[in-house]
């Protein structure tokens, strides 16, 4: 036998999906197992128990390939089958983006549900990133059914106080099943409408409830899950509350029935009190040691409601044997686990489980011990971790069934049916029972097994014909889960000599007037008011959905012929507390949407032109430089050549030489343009003479600025130094400053926000392309150029120079973004960059939210065109402060705009229409004047926001021009570029720190 282990990293898939590629794998000739899933604790330990050699760094985040084959050509046949199933899944993410005809999938909740309008969310990610995606759902508007597990308590609570302050219902976490007006949500049976709602605090105790009620000839109106914890101490029955209060208030629902799991009693009473003013009856079946019974609930409602007793299905014939053996249990439902221990533990002591009641032994997981009553929960938290739940993989549970031949005395099963569940579990059920009977009958003994069937005859599974399968299996099946615990009972400890067609003697806890402190029923005077169209009017709205982990429950919903939008969701490139705690901030929402209103607000003006040393206050030892804060032993080689040509060019220096040694020695002192309000392409580099533009910004009497564009070719911003460079230096502080100057003031002010907004309609991006703006600059500047009184041959210079520099007014196109990011800042709470810039060695930004602090990264190798001969080898990582104009929406975010930009940096027309859609994933709105026509004249992406970018994986893309790595080379090409994680990830920490939420998310999950 040969092994196939493979670990790939930044690649996920949900388990259901995994799930599927092993099986398919597994399937092919030659190949004896495969497990493949993501790189969880409980995946890996499978791995290893079946021989398989872990090594290397593997983590919750990798995609793990374990194959065993006969020899290398199965393996080869592996491999090409899982790179088919890989592909196959690739096209079904492209094709499943939803109705609307989106070319870019949606990468987060928010964005799938503005373009499809949705009003429900349902999450099943791994539970450390469901609080994310939840909270995403919320903010979007969306009530939420947070199927996911391994949810901390904490961040449920924090989640139940948003949803209710914002009247949206958090069904979850470890929400299995819901039913909104017929619709069923993650596992949910196919029940008719009736006048019953459902609160439950349990997944499969409420499908118990729900397929009984139909069982009985009678239906549902709602059922709204709460999460298994709701009615725990902790979150104080939040959800619960909320879900009473919308069933009382709903036209449909006459009658409640609650139900949950072991609950706190001071919950439940707060709880009771309520019901006694909703106006409607309410009903309880609460598990606990006085009310083992969810069947006995279900009795107790009917008889309230007038309905005659019911006979519960019953198929096959009971085990005619003494049992060898204990009881054992194997369940995929918590609650169902649950009442069974209630009622064996009547009479056969505490049962051990890896769910224990109070004082019972614990386990762990499927280990469990011979000889003694146990059972099994394979759908808890620790089972299910980067695992499918089991009601949709029940390998693990189906494999501890054949084990049991040689140990159990008695097998107690469930099987539940319904939406989202196993297409046709019956058949893989009754042949593992087959199996384990033919285990115990080869060691002289009967194993009689019993199976608690949940479902409805209009299920998709077929609820007779998996009863029938079952049956021919050897196996005994009750549509009730209670009557199955007592039959099992009868056989172990012959207590009872068989089920019955009702509860027995425990049905006396849900009488019709139980005592004090439990209630059957409350009524509220008539004539009181309980409110309007609660959660939104969720229960009397159409539902739309957006699906954001399991594919499967996306195809339940569209099987009920309901609109949905499915996430192509990937894990974070974060810390998952992080992220949470930032979007839990209270200020955030607000914070961002002050951001971008002032940001999308904001103008700009060409009020002048002045030196620097006048309108930044440079001294003539002081120069700028772009991006981020350097340190002159840390600068590339276009820096050094920038700053050494700027110090020789004022005259500071007889050579190269000697600048560099006093740069070197703090003789001349550096900072960056934005630490004085300017911006600077490339090296940046402004020194006191040069000439600046000056814009202001009419809204906030902002002001920025820039230098002056060199044009192409061998130019200071890109290194070069040598005596053209300076030279031409000369000429434009001697001419092109002062001319520009004198034709601006005769001019007045000129709005250069219009020129983007120009440019965007002709063809440019405001990065690599600026030719509109530069002939509009022409055009406007033209007639006051010509009527100076100035010598002839300088003013047709300026002409000349400015005509034949298509570059121009990016000079003008910069301070304009940066008076747009400068009106957003310093808002707390903001998770919006208002800065981004790179200095050759640094790639920075700067957040709303945090103030002048860079957030830094090794800045990177630009991937695109050559010039000449120049190859990737002679780049200089990316430098320049010209990425505030994809800061501010335009450049690479807007490449959409202009397609020929694409034979500058490389890529095709495709591409950049691509790369701007992906843009809108990121950001938090479009901007009302700057329009994209190939888009339909939609706005541009504006407002790059943190947490978008950490959540989807998606990098701002840059359109850039590339410097020689040698100083003086000048530049050798142009491409695109994304700014380095660590920006972000470093962001994240300090705004997380920030809210304080840090710590306490970190606390919670530890």
């Amino acid at each position: 036998m040969s092994d196939l282990f493979d670990a790939r990293t930044g690649v996920y898939y949900d388990s259901v999906a995994l799930m599927q590629v092993s099986a398919r794998v597994k399937r092919t000739t030659g190949i004896s197992d495969a497990l493949i899933g993501m790189g969880t604790p409980l995946n890996l330990d499978l791995m290893r128990a079946a021989g398989f050699d872990v090594s290397g760094d593997v983590g919750p985040g990798d995609l793990v390939i374990a194959v065993r084959g006969d020899g290398e050509q199965a393996l080869a046949a592996a491999r090409t089958e899982l790179e088919a199933a890989f592909d196959e899944l690739a096209r079904a993410a492209r094709a499943s983006e939803g109705p609307g005809g989106q070319d870019q999938p949606p990468l987060t909740v928010e964005s799938a549900a503005d373009r499809h309008g949705a009003n429900l969310a349902v999450v099943s990610v791994a539970g450390e990133y469901a609080g994310i995606e939840a909270l995403a759902a919320l903010d979007a508007g969306c009530s939420v059914l947070l199927f996911s597990d391994n949810v901390d308590v904490a961040t449920e609570v924090e989640l139940k106080r948003i949803a209710g302050e914002r009247d949206l219902l958090l069904m979850g976490p470890d929400c299995g099943t819901a039913m909104i007006g017929g619709v069923g949500l993650g596992f949910a049976n196919t029940v008719p409408p009736g006048p019953f709602g459902i609160v439950a605090a349990s997944g499969t105790g409420s499908q118990q409830v729900a397929t009984l009620l139909a069982a009985a000839g009678t239906g549902v109106s709602h059922l709204l899950g709460t999460g298994g914890r709701d009615l725990g101490a902790e979150v104080g029955g939040a959800s619960a509350a909320q879900a009473m209060r919308a069933l009382a208030a709903d036209a449909r629902t006459e009658r409640i029935i609650v139900v949950s799991k072991p609950a706190d009693t001071a919950v439940v009473g707060r709880l009771e009190a309520l019901a006694a003013d909703l106006g409607v009856p309410v009903s309880w079946a609460v598990l606990g040691p006085d009310s083992p019974d969810l069947t006995a609930g279900v009795e107790a409602a009917l008889e309230a409601a007038g309905h005659e007793a019911v006979e519960w299905p019953v198929w096959g014939k009971a085990a005619q044997c003494t049992p060898d053996g204990p009881l054992v249990g194997l369940f995929v439902g918590g609650t169902l686990a649950d009442e069974a221990m209630l009622i064996a533990s009547r009479s056969l002591g505490p049962i051990a489980s890896n769910i224990p009641l109070p004082r019972a032994p614990q386990i762990g997981g499927s280990n469990l011990p011979a000889g003694r009553h146990a059972i099994v929960d394979f759908g808890d938290d620790s089972m299910t971790e980067g695992r499918a739940h089991p009601m949709i993989d029940p390998s693990l549970r189906l494999a501890a069934i054949r084990e049991q031949g040689e140990n159990a005395g008695v097998l107690l099963l469930d099987l539940v049916l319904g939406h989202g569940a196993h297409p046709s579990p019956g058949a893989e059920l009754a042949a593992a029972i087959s199996d384990a009977r033919s285990a115990a009958a080869a060691r002289g003994r009967e194993l009689p097994v019993l199976v608690s069937l949940i479902g409805t005859t209009d299920d998709p599974q077929d609820l007779e014909a998996t009863a029938a399968a079952l049956v021919n299996a050897g196996a005994q099946v009750f549509a009730s889960n209670s009557q199955a615990v007592r039959q099992a009972l009868a056989l172990v400890d012959g207590a009872r000599a068989g089920a019955g067609t009702g509860s027995g003697a425990d049905t006396q806890g849900w009488a019709q007037d139980p005592g004090p402190g439990r209630p059957a029923e409350h009524r509220m005077p008539d004539g009181a008011s309980t409110g309007e169209e609660p959660l939104r009017g969720l229960l009397g709205s159409e539902l739309i959905a957006v699906n954001c982990g399991v594919g499967l429950f996306a195809q339940s919903l569209r099987d009920q012929a309901i609109e949905v939008a499915e996430v192509s969701w990937q894990p974070p490139s974060a810390d998952p507390a992080e992220i949470f705690a930032i979007m839990a901030d209270p200020r955030r929402l607000t914070a961002n949407a002050l951001a971008l209103e002032r940001m999308l607000g904001a103008g700009a003006e060409l009020i002048g032109l002045r030196p620097a040393r006048e309108c930044l206050g440079l001294r003539d030892h002081e120069f700028l430089h772009s991006g981020p804060p350097l340190r002159w032993e840390n600068a590339s080689g276009p820096m050094r050549g920038a700053l050494a040509g700027a110090v020789v060019f004022e005259g500071l220096a007889e050579s190269l030489a000697e600048a560099e040694a006093g740069l070197a020695a703090g003789t001349f002192t550096t900072a960056p343009c934005h630490s004085r309000d300017a911006v600077g392409p490339m090296a940046g580099v402004v020194s006191p003479s040069m000439w600046m533009f000056e814009l202001r910004d009419p809204v906030s009497g902002n002001r920025a600025y820039c230098s002056l564009n060199e044009g192409l070719g061998k130019v200071l911003r890109y290194g070069a130094n040598g005596p053209e460079v300076l030279d031409r230096l000369r000429w434009m502080r001697d001419v092109l400053g002062p001319v520009l100057a004198r034709a601006v003031e005769s001019h007045g002010p000129i709005d250069t926000k219009s020129y983007v907004s120009q440019m965007l309609q002709s063809g440019d991006e405001g990065h690599n392309r600026n030719r509109t703006a530069t002939l509009l600059f022409l055009r406007d500047l033209m007639p006051d150029l010509l009527g100076l009184q100035w010598p002839a041959e300088q003013l047709a210079e300026v002409c000349r120079f400015l005509g034949a520099n298509d570059y121009f007014a990016l000079n003008l196109v910069m301070p304009t973004c940066k008076l747009a990011m400068a009106a957003a800042k310093d808002i707390p709470g903001s998770s919006l960059i208002v800065t981004m810039a790179r200095n050759g060695t640094e790639f920075g930004v700067q957040t709303a939210g945090a103030g002048p602090t860079w957030f830094t990264g090794p800045a990177q190798v630009a991937d695109g065109l050559y010039l000449g001969s120049y190859g990737p080898e002679d780049a200089n990582p990316d430098i320049g402060d010209s990425a505030i104009t994809e800061t501010a929406g335009i450049g690479g975010l807007a490449m959409a705009a202009a397609p020929a930009v694409v034979r500058l940096v490389g890529g095709d027309v495709a591409f950049a229409v691509e790369t701007t859609r992906r843009m809108y994933e990121i950001t938090a709105g479009e901007h009302p004047v700057h329009q994209i026509p190939m888009l339909e004249f939609r706005g541009v992406p504006s407002g790059i926001d943190v947490v978008a970018v950490l959540r989807t994986g998606v990098l701002p893309q840059i359109n850039t021009g590339m410097a020689g790595r040698v100083a003086g080379v000048g530049q050798v090409g142009a491409g695109l570029v994304t700014p380095p994680w660590e920006c972000f990830t470093e962001a994240a920490s300090e705004l997380a720190r920030a809210t304080g939420g840090r710590d306490r998310a970190a606390a919670s999950a530890g």
